[in-house]
C-alpha cells in the first residue's frame, strides 16, 4: 500500500448495498417511517439525527444488522477497482456502521486486506473527528486525500476537513442532493472512480 496519498471510503450505500436492510431495521421501529425520510437524515450526521430524537434509536440495531446481512459482500465491480487502487494508494474506511459488521462483509469479499483502517462507528460518532484521526495517523495532507461517499451529510463533512470529495450516485442520495454539498465530482458509474480519483490525487 501506499503511504503518501490516502482515499477514504464511505461504506454503506458506496460498496455494499446496505441501504435496503438498514431501512427494514429502522421501518420495523417506526411503521410509518418513508425511505425518503430516512434518506434525508443522511443529509447531516445519522447520529446527530439520533441524538436530537428526529430519528429514533435503536438499541440492538448491530445485532439486527448482521442478521439482516450475513450474506452480504461488497459489489462485485469493486473487487479489481481496490485491488488496483491499493497498489497507488492507502485506502481506509469512515463509516457510520460498525467496524466489526463492516470487516465481516468485507472478509467475505476477500478484500479486508486492502484497507488499512476501518473506522466505524465504534471509533467514534462523528465522521470529522474520525477523518482527522486518519490524517494524523499517516501524516497525509488533506489535499492528498479523497473522500468516496453517497451522502451529501459526508460530503459537508469532507468539506469541513478541507478534503475533496467524489459523491457517487448508487447509494443513499441522488445526484440533485448530492450537488448541493458541491463535491469535486459525482459519477455514476463505479468504472469512473479510478480516473476520477487519479485526476484529484
Amino acid at each position: 500500500m501506499g503511504n503518501t496519498k490516502l482515499v477514504i471510503f464511505d461504506f454503506d450505500g458506496v460498496l455494499a448495498d446496505t441501504l435496503e436492510p438498514i431501512f427494514a431495521i429502522n421501518e420495523e421501529v417506526k411503521p410509518d417511517l418513508s425511505l425518503e425520510e430516512y434518506k434525508s437524515f443522511f443529509e447531516g450526521n445519522i447520529h446527530e439525527a439520533i441524538a436530537s430524537g428526529k430519528k429514533k434509536s435503536i438499541p440492538d440495531f448491530d445485532e439486527r444488522f448482521r442478521a439482516r446481512t450475513r450474506e452480504l459482500g461488497v459489489r462485485e465491480v469493486f473487487k479489481k477497482i481496490l485491488h488496483d487502487l491499493s497498489l497507488k494508494y492507502t485506502l481506509v474506511i469512515v463509516s457510520s456502521s460498525s467496524s466489526g459488521i463492516i470487516k465481516e462483509i468485507l472478509d467475505r469479499s476477500s478484500v479486508a486486506n486492502l484497507f488499512a483502517d476501518i473506522y466505524g462507528s465504534d471509533v467514534n460518532k462523528n465522521k470529522i473527528v474520525k477523518i482527522k484521526m486518519l490524517l494524523e495517523k499517516y501524516k497525509i495532507n488533506p489535499e492528498n486525500t479523497i473522500f468516496i461517499t453517497d451522502t451529501l451529510g459526508d460530503v459537508y463533512e469532507a468539506s469541513e476537513c478541507n478534503i475533496k470529495s467524489i459523491a457517487v450516485t448508487w447509494g443513499f442520495h441522488t445526484t440533485k442532493t448530492l450537488l448541493r454539498g458541491n463535491p469535486f465530482a459525482v459519477i455514476d458509474n463505479p468504472d469512473d472512480l479510478i480516473p476520477t480519483i487519479e485526476s484529484i490525487l
